[in-house]
């Protein structure tokens, strides 16, 4: 199975370099998208021995589509991603793996769910998770639990054939709210849940206004 872990980051030297050493011991390719850091992520993933793409800060969806292209460009059957944080356990990278070697009885994406876990999560954000997780998925007509986390397996036939318009955070509902729109199998895989006073790039005022307009843009 030809995989490739894609990792957006921003900003990122106090965690990247745990991540990374640690992916090695559970994976195999891993790309990390250092979107216009202003401090020394991406000679750190290059020092650990990553394949750094380096581009301009225009957002975590413009730099998941940028991992998204080389792994087409490269003939990956699978991404898939995490975020660069330390929220996300590496330990978990094998429950996507043994999902993803289903084949055909298994699905197209794999969405990791913290939601069994719920209890560790900020109050106002699992309020929102919740939320979100509800709406998106009555609009796509599966059950879908946590579609706000961004620990996922993708086959590459979806990213090929979904076309994705956003840049930021919206672009990983956009993915999930398009593929399903498309047909596509969305499952989720229990996942550990993992808040580590990593700061968030979130605007609740912008990207929510964001969320919004995609909204607008798909139904």
């Amino acid at each position: 199975m030809n995989y490739l872990i894609i990792i957006p980051a921003y900003n990122e030297e106090r965690y990247i370099l745990d991540l990374l050493t640690n992916l090695k011991t559970v994976a195999k390719g891993v790309v990390v998208v250092d979107d216009g850091s202003m401090d020394s992520t991406a000679a750190i993933a290059t020092a650990a021995g990553a394949h750094v793409i380096s581009r301009p800060h225009k957002g975590k969806g413009a730099a998941l589509k940028t991992g998204f292209r080389y792994a087409l460009d490269n003939g990956y059957d699978w991404v898939i991603t995490m975020d660069s944080d330390g929220q996300h356990d590496w330990q978990d990278v094998p429950r996507f793996l043994d999902a993803m070697s289903l084949n055909g009885s298994g699905g197209d994406i794999y969405v990791g769910s913290r939601m069994d876990e719920a209890v560790k999560m900020p109050l106002l954000r699992r309020a929102a998770n919740r939320f979100m997780s509800g709406l998106i998925s009555r609009l796509v007509g599966c059950s879908i639990s946590d579609t706000q986390c961004g620990f996922r397996a993708i086959k590459a036939k979806v990213l090929a054939n979904v076309r994705l318009e956003t840049s930021h955070y919206d672009t990983e509902s956009e993915l999930i709210i398009k593929s399903g729109k498309a047909g596509y199998s969305i499952r989720s895989i229990p996942i550990k849940t993992i808040y580590n006073g990593a700061p968030s790039n979130i605007n609740k005022f912008i990207d929510t206004a964001r969320f919004i307009k995609l909204l607008c843009m798909v139904l």
